[in-house]
């Protein structure tokens, strides 16, 4: 039943021009997780502050920064990304565009 609502959801916010992705402090989904629905090129501040670990990008493509207002080191992301913890980024977020 959650991945019908997550796909309508989905559909929504493409139709509207927004962006919605999921994002969790703890690999595989799990912790802490939020929706973070914010409007397509423009940058979003992260709920989990140095604190992400996990992203679902619901089929967006999305540059992450290490500082606020899309500054700083940077990287994007085309696919999901379970586990973080694998490579630099762990806990490095603060702000997203997609």
């Amino acid at each position: 039943m959650q991945y019908n609502v997550l796909a309508l959801l989905t559909t929504m916010v493409a139709m509207t021009g927004a962006v919605s992705i999921h994002v969790c402090t703890s690999k595989d989904f799990t912790g802490e997780c939020s929706d973070v629905t914010f409007s397509k090129n423009t940058c979003a501040p992260l709920p989990f502050n140095d604190a992400v670990s996990s992203i679902k990008l619901n089929g967006y493509v999305c540059s992450f920064y290490t500082d606020k207002d899309c500054t700083g080191t940077s990287f994007t992301l085309s696919a999901d990304d379970t586990n973080l913890r694998v490579g630099t980024w762990n806990d490095q977020l603060t702000s997203v565009k997609c």
